[in-house]
């Protein structure tokens, strides 16, 4: 957000130096380069890059007072820790802390005659910062009401998510569910972007309802994470991250089936590796799991002999049968992909009819070991 960025180039232009601001969380907000140079430690590299602190530092500056000071504390170096001394100014409004400055410094401390500004200056962050968070609580309200409420309420909570982002209630939309740590915490002192807004689903993933060009050619984790304005790309956080995209729809007032579909999609997302970006429409069968409830599908596709199957047989039955399937009941490109003898192919597809009671000479009997196949891993 421009004008917390800009209190946080105040606060280093004041005091003269490197500067950062975290949540109560130690999340980080914004930070600024000016000031002194070469004044910087571990903890603030960490804090920039990886946008936040470990539980032991954070419980490591706690420990020095700051949750409860009414104004700047300094706290000292440790360099087993990699922390530098600091200057820490509590940014509280109305009794309560919104966050936290901290400002690096060297062997010439920071001056104390410039603490009463500072204080004014983090007062000025907080009072802002309790209005994002006010705000952001709107909007996550508005989501919500958008997509599962009803009539006026629906339509009312529609318009105002559109005045966010600065879209048209008309315009095409998707909805991209992003589970990433610590995004929940970030969004309400994220800047706005046209196209774009951003809400918390639940307290593990947010959701980005934005304009389908913006998403056009978000096919993977760093295209996504940039149309998403989330460029910043660390190893660390993409290994836990996961997406689902929704399929575009024409407006806001059918954002609630774009919704049901980046669910499903982040689903099959987080059941892969992390980085992995789902779209609803490369979903396939896979689909069946946002409309139809796991317990029928089970039922459906899961008979006791087919569930039997894919707990207890050996592995190259099970996978003779996925490939077999894949290649729409060829003989022939099976063999291939297995590296095998075509008997030996032939011998395990009795072996798998026997099993599973399923005829694969014939279309359905196929179809329902492909999609039992298929929906297993999602149903428990």
């Amino acid at each position: 957000m421009t004008a917390l960025d800009d209190l946080v180039d105040d606060m280093a232009g004041l005091l003269d130096a490197p500067c950062t601001l975290e949540d109560p969380d130690f999340r980080l907000i914004g930070f600024s380069g000016q000031g002194r140079a070469g004044v910087v430690d571990e903890v603030r590299r960490h804090s920039i890059l990886e946008r936040g602190s470990t539980p032991e530092v954070r419980e490591w500056f706690l420990s020095h007072g700051i949750r409860d000071a009414t104004g700047p504390v300094r706290t000292p170096a440790d360099p087993d820790r990699g922390i530098a001394a600091r200057l820490c100014i509590p940014a509280r409004h109305r009794g309560r802390v919104h966050g936290y400055f901290w400002l690096l410094e060297d062997e010439h401390p920071i001056s104390v005659e410039h603490w009463a500004e500072a204080t004014r200056i983090a007062e000025s962050a907080a009072s802002l910062l309790g209005l994002v968070e006010r705000r952001q609580a709107r909007r996550d309200a508005n989501y919500r009401e958008a997509v599962e409420g009803h009539g006026g309420a629906a339509q009312h909570s529609a318009l105002e998510l559109a005045s966010a982002a600065g879209l048209d209630v008309r315009d095409p939309v998707a909805c991209v569910l992003v589970h990433r740590p610590d995004l929940g915490g970030q969004l309400a002192s994220r800047s706005t972007r046209s196209g774009l807004v951003w809400v918390r689903e639940d307290s593990a993933v947010c959701a980005a309802v934005v304009h389908a060009e913006l998403i056009r050619t978000a096919t993977d984790l760093p295209a996504t994470l940039s149309a998403l304005g989330l460029g910043r790309r660390l190893s660390s956080l993409d290994e836990s991250t996961w997406v689902g995209i929704g399929p575009v729809v024409s407006g806001l007032a059918e954002l609630a089936h774009s919704r049901t579909g980046a669910r499903v999609a982040l689903r099959v997302a987080r059941a892969r590796e992390g980085g992995t970006v789902v779209e609803w429409d490369a979903l396939g069968p896979l689909g069946l799991l946002g409309v139809a409830r796991d317990d029928d599908l089970a039922r459906t596709l899961l008979t006791p002999r087919v569930r039997r199957f894919l707990d207890e047989a050996p592995a190259a039955l099970v996978e003779t049968a996925r490939v077999f399937l894949d290649e729409a009941g060829s003989v022939a490109r099976a063999t291939g992909r297995l590296s095998v003898h075509r008997q030996t192919v032939y011998h395990r597809l009795a072996q798998i009819e026997r099993s599973t009671g399923c005829d694969l000479s014939t279309g359905e009997g196929r179809l329902r070991l492909h999609l039992a196949l298929r929906l297993a891993p999602y149903l428990g």
